[in-house]
């Protein structure tokens, strides 16, 4: 139990539960305390980012993103180290770049991707074993990034008078930063292929709007909500940019009230409905999911109904992600739970817990294909991933595990559902 404290604190504070080492770099060839995992549009190779969360290795750079190949159930030598304290990691919608916040080093990390996924790479410094020449030094504990993509057009004269059409293309990031100062952190990235330089060019401005700002989700063109640990509401929150992609400020365009007990919520996970006229907020401050309506920020049938908190349902301690299981006739809400080693099947309309299916030791970040009914579970103590497939959203099936060691393998492949 103290071990499991300890992790909880680590992952919510900001820093891990041992004194910093001189130590070793991080160990490319296993992975240890992952805390953020996503998948390549190819179904074939996952990115899991290993959070060094006790210090085992050195702060400076024994955290890594370790790239692992579904298919043959091997960690793959691209993967690359980075600072300790990583959380999630974000791919963009062509799956050219990635994104992934690091605490220890206030750090947002990119990298690029080859085509079939299998290399990761520093464009600074291709042959290198990490990403450190490729960060953006953010101040104060970057937590949690989100990913869309953006342009801007504007009319200009050439050097004959005639006019003509620029277009500046960027990835938009929205940064979520566990910080007293409430802050949050809006950046574009120019690349070369979108500007014709030789280099990416960054822009990013910060300002006060949630206290200690946890988690970034994208609703729509250039908006993001953000939950924060100790937060009075849910905030939606753009950026103003000129025509060139510059950031200038950022702005909330609508806040949430939360329904809470006290004087301020703790938000964890979020997730929309397949629909995207819902979201689902996961609020450890007191323990439950709260839904909103939030049809009407997005436009068109659902334009006249009221976006609000709509409905609340009480869950068990420590639930941490949540995602979407299903279509929207038949979808679940899946829940993870760091404490009791499950996950939680809730109806979405009831916010009724449905089932409870048992995992192995710390299931953390989920990720799911709403195509395929795949859904993957990392463990944060088992240094794990279970696959189960989820054709039946109220009984999902595990079929896999990767990345398993023998101790986890000797252990029952069957997930046991219960009431």
């Amino acid at each position: 139990m103290k071990k499991l404290l300890c992790a909880l604190g680590a992952m919510i504070m900001l820093g891990g539960c041992a004194t910093e080492l001189a130590g070793e770099k991080a160990d490319l060839t296993t992975v240890s305390f992952p805390a953020g995992m996503t998948v390549h549009p190819n179904g074939k190779i996952a990115y899991v980012v290993g959070s060094n969360f006790d210090l085992d290795y050195r702060s400076s750079d024994g955290g890594a993103l370790y790239v692992v190949d579904l298919e043959n159930n091997a960690i793959l030598e691209s993967s690359k180290r980075i600072g300790s304290f990583g959380t999630n990691v974000v791919l963009t919608e062509d799956a050219k770049r990635g994104y992934l916040v690091t605490r220890n080093d206030d750090a947002l990390v990119w990298f690029e991707i080859s085509d079939d996924g299998r290399t990761i790479s520093c464009p600074k410094d291709r042959d290198a074993d990490n990403l450190m020449k490729c960060r953006v030094i953010i101040d104060d504990h970057p937590t949690h990034v989100s990913v869309t993509r953006s342009y801007r057009e504007t009319k200009v004269r050439d050097d004959n008078g005639n006019e003509t059409t620029k277009r500046v293309d960027f990835d938009l990031l929205m940064i979520a930063q566990l910080s007293k100062n409430s802050f949050v952190t809006a950046m574009t990235v120019v690349t070369p292929e979108d500007s014709g330089d030789e280099d990416y060019r960054f822009s990013y401005e910060t300002a006060s709007l949630v206290y200690s700002a946890s988690e970034t989700l994208w609703l729509k063109g250039e908006q993001f909500f953000v939950t924060g640990r100790a937060a009075s509401d849910l905030a939606l929150i753009e950026p103003i940019m000129d025509a060139d992609a510059k950031v200038l400020g950022l702005h909330v365009s609508t806040r949430l009230t939360v329904p809470q007990a006290y004087s301020a919520y703790k938000g964890r996970g979020m997730v929309m409905d397949p629909a995207r006229r819902r979201l689902y907020l996961v609020n450890q401050y007191p323990n439950s999911v709260v839904r909103f309506n939030v049809g009407s920020l997005i436009g068109g049938d659902a334009a006249n109904e009221m976006a609000q908190a709509t409905a609340v349902g009480v869950l068990p301690e420590d639930m941490s992600k949540i995602v979407w299981v299903g279509n929207q006739t038949n979808g679940r809400l899946y829940l993870s739970s760091v404490t009791d080693d499950s996950i939680y099947i809730v109806d979405p309309e009831s916010l009724e817990i449905l089932n409870k299916v048992s995992v192995g030791r710390g299931p953390y970040d989920l990720w799911t294909d709403a195509d395929t009914g795949r859904l993957l579970v990392l463990h944060f103590f088992e240094n794990d991933i279970w696959e189960f497939d989820t054709s039946d959203p109220d009984a999902p099936v595990m079929v896999k595990k990767y990345l398993a060691s023998e101790d986890n393998d000797d252990e029952s492949s069957e997930a046991s559902a219960q009431e």
